[in-house]
Parts: C-alpha cells; structure tokens; sequence
C-alpha cells in the first residue's frame, strides 16, 4: 500500500533516497537554463532539459524577468531579486513538504517569506566597497500542522540542513565564466 502524506508518495520518496545511497552513479543532478535578452531589462529563460541519476529528461519552461518601472524596467515580469528568493521559497518548500512526509507529519499550510536589502550603490558601482549583492537575507517559516512543537522544530532543522539553494545563499558558490563574443 502506497502511502500519500502531504501529496508525497512516502515509499517512492524512500525508494529514491535507498537508490542513491545503493548506487553512486546515480547521485547527481544537473540543472540549466538559458536566458535572452528580449528588450530594456527584459530576458526570458528557457529551461529544456535537466539530467538526474544517469538519465537526460526533456522539458520546456520559460522565466521572464524584468525590472520594475523605477529601475528602468517595464515591470511585465518579476526582477531577478524576487526571481531569487521565490527560487529559494520554492527549494525550502519542497524540502519541508518531503521530510515532513517522510517524517509522518501532515502540513495543513506552509508559507515561507524571504526580505532582504541591498545597497544600490553596488550595484551601479558608485561605490567600490559597498557590496552589490546581499549582505543579509532573512526567511521566516510558518507552518500549519498538527505535530508536536519538537517534530517541528526537528522539521525546520533537517529542511534547512538539506535545502540546496538554502546552502546556495550561505555559502560561496565557484562560478566559471565564459565570454563568448560575436562580432561583425
């Protein structure tokens, strides 16, 4: 008998973990997207593939961006701040969905909101030293449950240890760029 809790199929979810744990090649996940350019601030990115434990998948997802009016945008979409911390939403919630699942909790209601402030002189390098990128970012979790306060807060510990884009926003991440110009 399968069973469903918070819409999560718990012997699917345990049979997927056992998978990666059984076989090594099976243990990474790659992501990408590709953004254009549309006009003023506006891109759009299309996600078309993702590859998971060995196996390519197809899929076709588009993200617009877009900066609200006062930063010269046309506001037709959210800006890549809101566009980040809805990513980090996103990431937290579906790890307290699954380890809620898992864990036999049911979730009646779950809200994650995210805040943080930058300092505009970074980002238009009116100031060298002035970080153009967050130097704080604050999340506040509210959940709706019948469990007990300590399954939880066991809950809140486990999602937040295990929450990808949560480690993305703590710690540094390599990146490797790449120019690529065309000219003429």
């Amino acid at each position: 008998m399968n069973e469903h809790i918070n819409g999560i199929d718990v012997a699917a979810l345990k049979d997927f973990a056992q998978s990666i744990v059984e076989d090594p090649s099976k243990r990474h996940a790659r992501f990408n997207v590709k953004t254009n350019w549309e006009h003023q601030t506006r891109s759009v990115g299309t996600v078309t593939r993702y590859h998971l434990s060995g196996n390519d998948y197809s899929r076709h997802f588009e993200i617009a961006a877009d900066e609200p009016a006062e930063l010269l945008g046309t506001n037709s979409a959210p800006n890549p701040q809101e566009l980040l911390m809805a990513a980090l939403n996103a990431c937290l919630t579906v790890g307290y969905v699954a380890n809620a699942s898992a864990m036999g909790i049911t979730i009646h209601s779950l809200q994650i909101e995210t805040d943080g402030e930058l300092d505009l002189r970074g980002f238009l390098g009116l100031d060298e030293n002035v970080n153009p990128g967050y130097d704080e970012v604050s999340f506040t979790v509210r959940i709706h449950t019948d469990a007990s306060l300590q399954k939880v807060q066991e809950l809140h510990r486990i999602s937040t240890k295990t929450s990808v884009n949560l480690a993305n926003f703590s710690n540094a991440i390599r990146m490797v760029p790449t120019l690529e110009v065309i000219t003429g």
